[in-house]
């Protein structure tokens, strides 16, 4: 078969591109962005995430964290509170998987939501817990708040646990604030990243 040349084929309206997606929608090779990362550079006994307003573009936002507290325990709960609310608002459902044992627990009329585990003092020196903490629909005014994480600790009690929390209020969240439970703090080396998840 012979060489034709485009102007004497059939193609008459053709357009020249100088990018292969042309006419097609925006490459994006992930549905995570990360929007910011706080690390601790002394002990702390919160950390906030302020003016979420501004990532309404995202569907869910997603916190993932790397902790260690002062606790003198193995590991401790570290807690949320969103827009600054104290009041009994919140309830959730854990579950903890131990290795040889599961058990469930919830709780009504909360003054915190539950984020997850956070490594304690009597942990292996050096070791920070991990944990993911997802806030759903973080934007939506139709619907109270729902959260879920998932996080683990190392120690005499090697534990996972998963959780999911609701916030009993349907204003969009614009602040996070993630603390440990029982006045612990957080320490030195702490990191936390804030996603939005479109």
């Amino acid at each position: 078969m012979g060489v034709v040349k485009l102007s004497q084929s059939g193609l008459r309206n053709y357009a020249k591109y100088s990018s292969m997606l042309a006419g097609n929608g925006a490459f994006s090779p992930s549905s995570y962005d990360l929007l910011t990362t706080t690390t601790l550079t002394s002990s702390a006994a919160s950390v906030t995430f302020s003016g979420l307003g501004s990532y309404s573009g995202y569907k869910h936002l997603q916190i993932r964290y790397m902790m260690r507290l002062n606790s003198g325990f193995d590991g401790g709960t570290v807690q949320f509170r969103l827009n600054g609310d104290s009041a009994n608002n919140y309830s959730y459902h854990q579950l903890i998987g131990g290795g040889a044992s599961v058990l469930s627990q919830a709780a009504s009329n909360q003054t915190m939501g539950q984020a997850g585990y956070g490594i304690g003092g009597n942990a292996p020196a050096n070791v920070f817990g991990a944990g993911v903490l997802e806030i759903l629909d973080f934007s939506a005014t139709s619907k109270n708040t729902t959260t879920r994480s998932l996080s683990g600790r190392v120690g005499a009690a090697n534990s996972i646990l998963l959780t999911s929390s609701l916030w009993v209020n349907t204003a969009a969240v614009t602040s996070i604030e993630l603390s440990p439970y029982f006045g612990d703090s957080m320490v030195t080396g702490s990191r936390f990243s804030l996603y939005g998840l479109k």
